[in-house]
């Protein structure tokens, strides 16, 4: 089935400045092959990167946090009775318990461990697979009592370049009757995709990435890893979970995959001078989707120094289209490496 990977090449000249010539800027504008949406890779831009020194301040113990304990298990609220009996949801070192802030009808918060401090490193499969599991349960509890619940997402935000509001390692569940803009976007194309191609988009998408091999990284379970073509963000990796339509068809091994996958890409951010993230993980609607499959999006954000800058601009956050330092396919490469080897 096809996929269509279209770019355009565009040459940006200015006179130079002792006026003895012209200089010549690459730019490249490329289409996303399910929703048409453009990004552009630009030469010039950049992303500021730091060493673990940087990281120093926000490493201690915060008496004030209230993921720590015993303030976690004092100051957080509990989930209702009807949806879980015990308040909280428990999966290895992670606890779930409900977001005070209400970005979703049922939203939920997930830190990793009671540590207060985990470095990029740090987020081992283990850590992840118990983190995702236990956000799992709880999409399935909320599912069960509230089948209007249809759309849900997983979602971490880590340090405070990506919008996180705490240092101490979290992920946030979206569980909530209406789709974000993203959830919609690509319930609608990958819907049209199928009625016009017979078949759903992301396994068409793995099929092709893998046979071109410019930005397919591997297969860990039932999950394949790639860099985007036309990314959101800055160092952009994708999974794809094949045969499966949402959160409540996803077994354990596949937590397991896609845990193992995640540390492999985080280790490589931090090797790279990466320390802050953004990820996100889509489920079809859960009373099913035969045309999507669930897909997971991780971008880097600038480094937290004392005086980072946002890499959030107009043509991100007013255009809806991301300006990326490095073409995906050397990402791909760099990647490959550090993804097979671990």
């Amino acid at each position: 089935m096809p996929i269509d990977f279209r770019s355009e090449q565009l040459i940006a000249r200015v006179r130079s400045s002792d006026g003895s010539g012209e200089v010549e800027r690459r730019l490249e504008v490329r289409f996303d092959p399910l929703l048409g949406t453009t990004a552009r890779i630009a030469q010039g831009v950049s992303l500021p990167t730091a060493g673990p020194s940087a990281l120093a301040p926000f490493q201690p113990e915060d008496p004030k946090c209230p993921f720590c304990l015993p303030r976690l298990l004092e100051v957080t609220p509990r989930i209702l009775p009807n949806i879980c009996v015990d308040g909280r949801i428990r999966q290895g070192e992670t606890t779930l318990f409900p977001n005070v802030v209400p970005y979703s009808q049922y939203a939920a918060v997930a830190p990793f461990s009671t540590r207060h401090w985990l470095a990029l490193r740090d987020f081992t499969p283990r850590l992840i697979a118990d983190n995702l599991a236990a956000a799992l349960r709880y999409v399935r509890h909320v599912h069960d009592v509230d089948g209007g619940v249809q759309h849900c997402a997983y979602n971490i935000n880590y340090l405070y370049p990506s919008g996180g509001s705490l240092p101490h390692p979290h992920a946030q569940i979206f569980a909530d009757p209406y789709p974000t803009t993203m959830m919609r976007l690509q319930y609608q194309a990958g819907e049209r995709y199928w009625s016009e191609h017979g078949g759903s988009f992301w396994e068409a998408l793995v099929e092709a990435e893998e046979r071109r091999g410019e930005r397919f990284v591997g297969r860990i379970g039932a999950s394949s890893w790639i860099t985007a073509f036309a990314p959101l963000g800055f160092n952009e990796v994708r999974a794809v979970v094949s045969g499966r339509e949402t959160f409540l068809d996803l077994t354990d091994d596949d937590a397991e995959a896609l845990a193992l996958g995640v540390s492999r890409v985080l280790s490589w951010y931090e090797a790279s001078g990466y320390n802050s993230f953004n990820l996100a993980f889509y489920s079809g609607p859960l009373s099913g989707a035969h045309y999507f499959r669930p897909n997971l999006i991780t971008v880097t954000r600038s480094a937290l120094v004392p005086n980072y800058r946002s890499d959030a601009m107009h043509l991100e956050r007013l255009h809806w289209e991301a300006a990326v330092d490095r073409p995906p396919e050397a990402l791909a490469a760099e990647l490959r490496d550090h993804f097979l080897e671990a």
